[in-house]
């Protein structure tokens, strides 16, 4: 019988709980500890232990070896199936966002604390993953990708044409409970546009965002775009609440979907804010509901952006939202979300106006509007609906060598590979294994290659799926 070494990482407290059983006799040394405890988790053999203090340290190395071969919570393993599915899909995002002439850009996965919170203030370190810090110098991996395109933004502001349009579709990480479509890793298609104050950049990024959904097979009966105005909401909010009360009243109007009645009245008293003033203004369902309210200078601005805007957007895949405030502080005109028709899913994708940002990380004050899109959700309402794009990972030829071939075979096979995806059976099984072989990958075609076919150079080809064969030469091929 052959030995395999395996090696195990056990937590520091636990060690020490190993050590205090070898100190008291119970084991003769902290190996045969843990070997116990693997043995027992791997045979189940031997039930409890009489002594519960050894009972409870066994049961905690059965768990602590168990996590170790366990992908992390809230992270995705893609195998090639997956991935292939993944990647047809971010090739149609990137083909639509170069349709509206965005240029990719790409940025480290981690950045400086410093430059991670002062978008979202301190409180966001709890859910950023920080690196072990070597030095003086603090990082944590990117938990968006808008604030390392905006300092990317800032080194070229003053030498690059704007207005600028950048996209990046990246990973990331935010430290959270994982849910449906929301992961701890994931990827998210991020598009940026720098240097226009224009209503025509906010139609731009939303008719992309439109475009991108579109292009993988959803319609206005699948998806729908809820749009806002910050400025329109916060000016009619300043009728209600001081000030140093808007913010906070804002992000609970934002959330108010989310939570009962009950909760979001307890939430406006907390803060002393009239409930049927802001009900009489959550039941404004169009602009035209709104044109009927008394609008201070602020909101008939908002207004007046939010109805440029939307002529220039589809009216099949809008609706106007007065509770949409896109939570964040940094936004400040136009904001919007989207969602799958039935609102099962989290927001599909979300974004708007903030134009003071650049200004935020010390840049000259400039206009700025965005959105981003998560692949998590995406993908699960694309399932639903049956769009996913088949897996694409067969080859397209697969070559079965038939007696003495081998080295001519390799010839063709590698002449073949410049333009097509080319499989043979490594093992050089006989052509009945070699058949299965090409079976079980899904292979498109087979070529089959003899001495006969060689020396006439004609090679019967099978389409696998139709089974018709045929003869043809190399340069055919």
């Amino acid at each position: 019988m052959v030995m395999q070494t395996i090696q195990i990482r056990l937590t520091e407290g636990l060690v020490e709980q190993i050590k205090s059983l070898v100190d008291k006799g119970i084991y003769p040394n902290s190996s045969e500890c843990v070997r116990d405890a693997v043995r027992r988790l791997i045979t189940g053999a031997g039930g409890k232990l009489e002594l519960k203090e050894a009972e409870k340290v066994k049961q905690q190395i059965q768990k602590e070896i168990k996590e170790s071969f366990q992908k992390p919570t809230g992270t995705s393993d893609l195998y090639p199936e997956d991935y292939s599915i993944r990647e047809q899909i971010f090739s149609v995002l990137r083909k639509t966002a170069r349709s509206f002439n965005f240029q990719e850009v790409e940025s480290p996965a981690f950045e400086t604390l410093d430059l991670l919170t002062k978008k979202s203030g301190q409180e966001i370190l709890t859910q950023i993953f920080t690196l072990e810090q070597k030095g003086d110098e603090k990082f944590g991996l990117r938990f968006d990708l808008t604030v390392p395109i905006t300092r990317m933004f800032l080194e070229k502001q003053k030498s690059i044409a704007k207005p600028v349009k950048w996209y990046a579709l990246n990973r990331m990480w935010r430290y959270e409970r994982p849910q449906a479509g929301r992961l701890r890793e994931f990827y998210q298609l991020s598009v940026e546009l720098f240097g226009s104050e224009n209503p025509n950049s906010d139609a731009e990024v939303i008719n992309l965002a439109i475009q991108c959904l579109k292009k993988l097979g959803l319609t206005d009966k699948d998806f729908f775009v809820k749009i806002n105005n910050r400025k329109l909401l916060q000016g009619l909010l300043l009728s209600i609440v001081k000030e140093d009360k808007l913010e906070e009243l804002v992000r609970i109007i934002d959330k108010s979907p989310k939570i009962t009645p009950e909760e979001f009245k307890k939430e406006l008293s907390r803060i002393k804010a009239d409930y049927n003033k802001i009900r009489d203004i959550l039941k404004c369902k169009t602009l035209e509901d709104i044109e009927k309210l008394k609008l201070n200078k602020m909101a008939k601005e908002g207004l007046e952006e939010l109805k440029a805007v939307t002529s220039m957007i589809d009216k099949r895949y809008f609706k106007f939202d007065i509770s949409v405030a896109r939570g964040l502080a940094y936004y400040t005109g136009t904001v919007f979300e989207i969602f799958d028709k039935q609102e099962k899913f989290r927001a599909l994708a979300g974004g708007g106006r903030y134009d003071n940002l650049v200004e935020l990380y010390d840049g000259a004050s400039t206009p700025a509007t965005g959105f981003g899109m998560g692949y998590s959700t995406l993908s699960l309402l694309l399932k639903e609906k049956d769009l996913l794009p088949a897996a694409d990972i067969a080859p397209d030829y697969f070559v079965v060598m038939i007696g003495d071939t081998k080295e001519k075979s390799l010839e063709i096979i590698k002449q073949l590979r410049k333009r097509y995806k080319v499989e043979y059976d490594l093992n050089e099984r006989n052509v009945g294994n070699q058949m299965k072989y090409a079976n079980s990958l899904n292979a498109k075609k087979v070529i089959f290659i003899g001495g006969d076919e060689l020396k006439a150079g004609l090679f019967s080809v099978k389409d696998m799926k139709s089974g018709k064969e045929e003869k043809l030469s190399l340069d055919l091929l």
